[in-house]
């Protein structure tokens, strides 16, 4: 179709005049007048005046009208001739749910109730594609040799998943010169080297928020030329990405970064040691390893940041944190549960068949009758749409579920052709795994093989031959294949499954890691959408959007009663709420130790509200506002909790981020006006402070 992508417009990205005549006596609600005009905006609908006048509760829309405007606005997704075809789109893309009432009221001679229409409206608003950003045109950013590593970094940030990522590249804008280094050799984190690029958006507003928006704006522009729609994940509603795209996407947002500072990406290295004067960081010590060796760096900051996924950096420094629910001064228990994790693997239909390698055609060891029979009662074979809380699922819905587009196929999904398996394939995870290098390394096997199991019961149980590990996500790397070797040398019965294990993801799917203690712990009840308010804190530096979601261990023996109640648990998801809730700047700042700040899943926070923050569009923009204090405190030559959050603020609005938890109506994202209404709505919800 020759649709013009544009900005992603809606709640208060709008303009602020209408565009209908004034002759048209609106009588929808503000939000759908804002909907209306950005729709008309880009001709996606003709005659706003009419719907303005119309589509609002109470009122009723000709059913002709309602025709042709279900078959323009299904444009967004693909072309349609029909109100029927378009009818048909809606639901296939969850902006309509009960297809009989449309095709039944939207025709000549009939009526729509306005309330409904201006549900679809809303609907599509929200979901315009993002126009590509100015760094779409960047080179890459590639990796320098360890040998290229300097002695001195204004700010280094350990591990390039989703916070590290966005801490480099808002650092590197403001000119600060940034070392990041990944210990793998696959960088964007529980995203793209875990695989889990299906992102956990909570609501499509969080579309409009600083980095995270920019990488949509990338990803549109990636699958827009190849006539594929992103929205793929959870039933085709939320934006997704190939996993090898997503990396080469992230290098494209580093790129354009270095192009105003300094930034350096070295792979196959960690922090292993942090220098410290008094309670103040003052350097690292770096390990590098590659197929020649390993070698020790010792180099100089004025700001390490842990944006690794365990929070691996945070006891080098000697802060206090917490891990599951113990603290580190006191006695950790590594028995203590925490969030399960997920060893994911992308798998992808072979129209042509399945390599033959690719098949496990023998049960892997440790694959039991009773591991069929807990596979049975999640998934079976079959076609068709089901509730999300039926069970077990259909091979259809769980494909569905973290569906991906599929650039190496013609068309757009449906059929899904390419997915992760992320559903039933939990592993219950303890202290033990943050803690414990040895049974880290052991869980994380133990993981690989339940995901190896599951392919089994896909292959001989359900009998989907014609689907197996994608071989052309690029995860068969060198650290990857040594990963993998090293196991093979311990546990040589597993050597014939190494042609598919290679081709799992580098990393698991780690949802908590140990979290500092800081000047202020975020608190599920803190962030409570249902029956409550979310806090709007003035010093407000993030924001969330995300139900909160815990795998395993939400029972009162594992969480932190001192900082969390029953009252705060949900039997269901999304039980408290969805929706908006702010991050104060408090939490990234440590109790005692400078030069030092947190960027992923470790600032200072509960377990449980660590379920609600650890999803990777919240991380990406996390580590934006630990990049901004970061590059704050490099240029005044203070330490990160003597900055002014009010600064920090204004670096993160002029950056196009997002602060206020309620939408700014009436102004159009990114200007002046709209950074203004931001930084008064932050502070006057805050009581002005």
């Amino acid at each position: 179709m020759n649709f013009k992508f544009a900005p992603f417009l809606f709640c208060g990205l709008l303009p602020a005049c209408p565009l209908w005549a004034a002759e048209a006596e609106p009588k929808s609600s503000d939000q759908t007048q804002h909907d209306i005009s950005a729709l008309a905006e880009r001709n996606i609908i003709h005659g706003p005046e009419y719907w303005a006048a119309h589509a609002a509760k109470g009122e009723k829309c000709d059913g002709g009208k309602v025709a042709t405007l279900l078959t323009h606005v299904a444009q967004v997704f693909k072309p349609v001739k029909t109100a029927d075809e378009a009818i048909a789109v809606l639901v296939e893309r969850g902006v309509i749910g009960t297809p009989g009432y449309w095709t039944k009221n939207a025709k000549e001679g009939a009526t729509c109730d306005g309330g409904n229409v201006a549900a679809v409206l809303s609907r599509i608003a929200g979901r315009l594609p993002v126009e590509p950003p100015p760094s779409a045109k960047a080179t890459p950013l590639e990796a320098i040799a360890p040998a290229q590593i300097k002695d001195h970094y204004d700010i280094i940030i350990a591990g390039a998943g989703m916070g590290g990522t966005g801490a480099a590249v808002q650092a590197a804008r403001m000119g600060r010169s940034v070392l990041l280094l990944e210990e793998t050799d696959w960088i964007g984190g529980q995203a793209m080297a875990a695989g889990v690029t299906s992102m956990d958006e909570g609501v499509t507003l969080v579309r409009e928020r600083g980095l995270y928006r920019e990488l949509c704006g990338l990803i549109s522009a990636n699958y827009q030329p190849l006539g594929i729609h992103p929205e793929t994940a959870y039933g085709q509603h939320h934006m997704c990405v190939e996993p090898r795209v997503g990396r080469h996407l992230l290098q494209v947002l580093l790129g354009d970064a270095r192009g105003k500072g300094v930034l350096d990406l070295a792979l196959l290295s960690k922090v292993t040691k942090a220098n410290k004067t008094g309670d103040t960081v003052t350097g690292v010590e770096i390990r590098s390893g590659s197929d020649k060796g390993e070698a020790t760096h010792m180099v100089s900051c004025k700001v390490l940041v842990d944006a690794t996924e365990w929070g691996d950096v945070i006891p080098l420094t000697g802060a206090r944190y917490r891990v599951g629910n113990c603290l580190s001064d006191g006695v950790i228990d590594p028995t203590r549960h925490v969030q399960d994790n997920t060893w994911c693997a992308v798998i992808k239909q072979y129209p042509k068949g399945v390599p033959p390698e690719l098949i496990v055609r023998e049960a892997p060891p440790g694959y039991t009758d009773k591991v069929q029979a807990a596979f049975a009662r999640s998934l079976m074979a079959g076609t068709g749409k089901q509730e999300a809380q039926s069970k077990p699922w259909n091979w259809e819905t769980f494909i569905g579920y973290r569906g991906m587009p599929d650039s190496s196929r013609e068309g757009d999904s449906p059929p899904i052709t390419r997915t992760h398996m992320n559903y039933n394939n939990d592993f219950l995870s303890t202290v033990a795994e943050l803690e414990s290098p040895a049974k880290r390394e052991a869980t994380n096997r133990a993981m690989r093989l339940k995901t190896l199991h599951l392919l089994y019961y896909i292959h001989h149980t359900l009998g989907l031959t014609d689907w197996s590990v994608a071989n052309d996500e690029g995860y068969d790397t060198p650290y990857n294949r040594g990963q993998i070797d090293a196991w093979l040398k311990d546990e040589p019965a597993l050597a014939p499954y190494r042609p598919i294990l290679i081709h799992f993801c580098v990393m698991p799917y780690t949802r908590e890691s140990r979290r500092i203690v800081g000047l202020h712990t975020l608190t599920a009840h803190e962030i409570e959408r249902n029956p409550g308010r979310p806090i709007q804190f003035p010093d407000s530096v993030a924001l969330g959007d995300y139900p909160v979601d815990m795998h395993g261990s939400k029972v009162p023996q594992y969480l932190e009663m001192d900082l969390d109640h029953e009252s705060d648990f949900s039997s269901k998801f999304g039980g408290k709420g969805v929706g908006p809730f702010a991050i104060p700047f408090r939490c990234f700042i440590p109790e005692k130790v400078d030069g030092f700040l947190p960027a992923e899943k470790n600032l200072s926070q509960s377990r449980m509200a660590n379920g609600a923050t650890r999803l990777q569009p919240h991380t990406l923009n996390m580590g934006q506002a630990v990049g901004a204090i970061a590059a704050l405190a490099v240029e005044k030559g203070i330490q990160p909790r003597a900055v002014d959050p009010v600064e920090v603020q204004r670096v993160l609005l002029e950056a196009g981020d997002t602060l206020a938890i309620d939408p700014v109506r009436g102004v159009r994202w990114g200007t002046p006006e709209w950074r203004k209404k931001q930084f008064e709505m932050v502070h006057a919800a805050a009581g002005g402070s």
